[in-house]
């Protein structure tokens, strides 16, 4: 009768961690959401603890002035350079086909947009309309839009009361191991804290640094290219790869000659930001391998999507903070 429930406890405890595993993975969406709320909530609290010193403002309620600075800054960005913005991003969007096709042409690449879009055609669903993919267009974006604005909400709410939530958390914990987890998540935010520190100031570095080589190059939409780049920086060693090409295939247009300075500025760009600005800002923060940085975005991309590769990098720093608080636990035990 014993082996008989132990067998049968072993089973239900195995149903359990499928079925939690299966829920996990239908709401991952969900999850993902929650941590860049979390990521959120961080950068908020790191901007609320000096705002509180400075103003003497208890820091529980000094979230919500900076918040209303941070968002209310940005809206005063976009409405000042909002425009210009706009209308170097409607330039950028018209001008980015013709210099596709000047591109296949001086290349003798003719016909290659054709071949794939005919490839594309073939491998979408034999239903698939054009009225079917607007709707879905239509869909992704709304769910865009639905996710910022949880996401934006959520870490407003964990950053005013992180207490709270961390209690919570260790509530699923027994009393004896609460201590040593609340060490680890503390560990863990402060890596992460670091990592949004250093990376803010990466992004900003490479939009401007990008902006004035663009500008002096000559190359049309320089603002937009490099807001563009400035925020494809969040995702390394793609990001960049990424923001390079619309920028490269507009200078073609203009030159060969054009091209290539377009070419070197973002090559001297990231190489000022790989070997000056990273290496400075990566002295307090978890140090991640290029190769390990690498897959790691080809593996949450393809897990989890378009969501998966923006926060491929932070989830890659949680695992090791989480190894290297669990290895220094160890030590201290």
């Amino acid at each position: 009768m014993a082996s008989d429930w132990v067998v049968a406890r072993r089973v239900a405890i195995a149903c359990i961690v499928l079925a939690l595993a299966y829920f996990s993975f239908r709401i991952v969406d969900v999850i993902l959401q929650v941590f860049a709320a979390i990521l959120l909530s961080l950068a908020l609290h790191a901007l609320a603890e000096p705002f509180a010193r400075l103003t003497r403002f208890p820091e529980r309620y000094a979230v919500f002035p900076v918040a209303f600075l941070v968002f209310g800054g940005i809206g005063l960005a976009l409405y000042l350079f909002g425009a210009t913005i706009q209308e170097q991003v409607s330039e950028l969007v018209k001008e980015l086909p013709d210099a596709w096709k000047a591109f296949e042409q001086r290349f003798h690449l003719e016909g290659m947009s054709d071949d794939l879009l005919r490839r594309a055609e073939a491998a979408a669903p034999s239903g698939e309309t054009v009225l079917s993919a607007v709707q879905g267009l239509t869909t992704n974006v709304f769910q865009v839009l639905l996710g910022s604005f949880l996401v934006v909400v959520g870490g407003i709410y964990f950053a005013a009361s992180p207490d709270l939530y961390r209690r919570l958390f260790l509530s699923m914990w027994p009393e004896p191991d609460r201590d040593a987890v609340e060490r680890r998540i503390l560990a863990i935010s402060e890596d992460l804290r670091h990592f949004l520190k250093a990376q803010l100031i990466a992004m900003v570095v490479v939009g401007i640094l990008t902006f004035v080589g663009l500008s002096i190059v000559g190359v049309p939409s320089a603002l937009a290219l490099a807001l563009f780049a400035g925020l494809a920086e969040f995702v390394p060693m793609v990001g960049p790869v990424v923001s390079a090409a619309p920028a490269v295939l507009i200078a073609l247009t203009l030159g060969v000659d054009t091209g290539l300075w377009t070419l070197l500025v973002f090559v001297i760009v990231q190489q000022t930001e790989s070997n000056i600005i990273t290496p400075l800002l990566q002295q307090r923060m978890v140090s991640l391998p290029p190769a390990v940085t690498l897959f790691a975005v080809v593996a949450f991309g393809n897990v989890f999507g378009v969501m998966g590769v923006v926060l491929a990098t932070p989830l890659t720093v949680l695992t090791f903070a989480a190894l290297k608080a669990r290895g220094q636990a160890r030590v201290e035990s």
